[in-house]
């Protein structure tokens, strides 16, 4: 990630940087509007299609051919969306403005992220069960194993720019006066119905999660510290058999 925005502090200048750019019409705004509704249309189905591929049981292979395969597809609509808006990708977070205070404070949820998760077993531990049973990935060599580790700080960069830069950034445009709990409950609610697949709880708890992520991304508006403290949660829930 490379390029670069100004950083953003005044409440003002930031409403500003989530406007249309040069202050496009009300029809430009109509129709990118449209574009969203399709966009979340698309999200939708293809959590749908997640649900039935992605199940327990799938070899190594299948596994993450289905879950980048579906990511990438999934891409598609996104980067159909994202052309027909007027605002630049750094302004959906893909700039590295701001990057040390923003992996700063995130190494700091991701810590106590992965804190929790181990604390969570803690109590199988003391009845002599192992601390770390890599969950769904239990099945793996090590070879297939290290390839899932090695891919999935890429694989939630790409889940935090659909859910965060592209989502999140045009709730915020598109409805400016429902303020931002509103903007991080749906795009969290959208977060967790693309976990359904795992199981309801899951969902339930990405949810709570992506509420913390949207937070984390609303306050310092680059990709680059929330993608940190999603891979640090992701491995960890994987590690003790959350997920």
């Amino acid at each position: 990630m490379t390029m670069n925005a100004p950083a953003i502090t005044a409440p003002e200048a930031r409403a500003r940087s989530l406007d249309p750019a040069g202050g496009a019409a009300a029809p430009q705004l109509r129709g990118e509007i449209f574009s969203f509704i399709g966009l979340a249309a698309a999200l939708l189905v293809m959590s749908r299609v997640v649900q039935q591929t992605v199940v327990p049981g799938l070899s190594p292979a299948l596994h993450m051919a289905y879950s980048w395969g579906l990511l990438l597809v999934l891409l598609v609509p996104v980067a159909w969306y994202v052309r027909r808006q007027s605002l630049p990708l750094a302004r959906m977070g893909v700039t590295t403005a701001g990057v040390r205070r923003s992996l700063a404070e995130s190494l700091v949820v991701a810590l106590a992220l992965t804190a929790a998760c181990f604390a969570l077993r803690l109590g199988a531990w003391t009845r002599g069960e192992p601390l770390v049973t890599w969950g769904s990935i239990a099945g793996y060599d090590a070879t297939w194993t290290a390839l899932f580790v090695v891919l999935y700080a890429p694989h939630c960069l790409l889940q935090e720019f659909v859910a965060r830069g592209v989502i999140q950034t045009s709730l915020e445009r598109f409805l400016p006066r429902s303020g931002r709990a509103v903007h991080l409950a749906l795009t969290s609610a959208f977060f967790g119905v693309y976990h359904l697949h795992v199981s309801l709880g899951f969902a339930f708890l990405t949810f709570a999660i992506g509420l913390l992520f949207g937070a984390l991304y609303a306050r310092h508006r680059t990709l680059v510290g929330v993608t940190l403290a999603h891979a640090a949660l992701g491995l960890a829930s994987v590690a003790v058999g959350l997920n």
